[in-house]
């Protein structure tokens, strides 16, 4: 489904900010980080506009113009490091997350 509009693409990729940020405060390191990199993935695949790069995650070339994005960088680290602890690396969701969340994207409304 590559050809949706990308507005509705971004309200997507912002639910997966929010979504990250819900799961970080939870303490459930693993789902957030999965949120994060598959919001990055879809940034990254659509050729997001600079300026949606930097909506999302934040944009900091010195400490001074350090803007944080939906995905707070200082978050994400914490989060990564937290996944390193408990001995979950990429993609972070196990076997039954994974068939959980494919089912739910068949059966979501088009």
């Amino acid at each position: 489904m590559i050809c949706r509009d990308e507005a509705e693409v971004v309200d997507k990729l912002c639910s997966l900010g929010d979504k990250f940020n819900d799961l970080y405060r939870e303490k459930k390191y693993p789902q957030a980080m999965y949120a994060y990199h598959t919001a990055f993935t879809v940034a990254v695949f659509m050729e997001a506009d600079r300026d949606i790069i930097n909506f999302l995650f934040g944009y900091a070339n010195t400490e001074e113009t350090d803007e944080k994005g939906l995905f707070d960088r200082d978050k994400v680290s914490r989060a990564h490091l937290e996944c390193i602890k408990q001995d979950r690396s990429a993609p972070y969701v196990g076997v039954e997350d994974m068939l959980r969340i494919l089912g739910s994207l068949q059966h979501a409304p088009q």
